[in-house]
């Protein structure tokens, strides 16, 4: 099973570490691939357009300001 895996900058340690740590699935990471300022809708586009076209099974977005954002409405 592929799984995508997407971050803006903020969530690119995190993101490395979850590949890292399970490196026994298969990744297909669509970056953002270092720590330099992105935005997150370019990644979370790409994440999702691999899962609608077949590519992966999965997808993990990391925004973590985003998240943060959010937070407010998890319960």
């Amino acid at each position: 099973m592929m799984i995508t895996i997407g971050s803006d900058h903020r969530g690119y340690e995190l993101k490395s570490e979850i590949i890292k740590h399970f490196s026994d699935l298969q990744w297909l990471d669509v970056g953002t691939d270092s720590k330099d300022r992105v935005d997150y809708p370019f990644f979370a586009k790409k994440v999702c357009r691999n899962i609608l076209n077949g590519k992966s099974s999965l997808g993990i977005l990391i925004f973590l300001r985003l998240t943060s954002n959010l937070s407010q409405f998890i319960k």
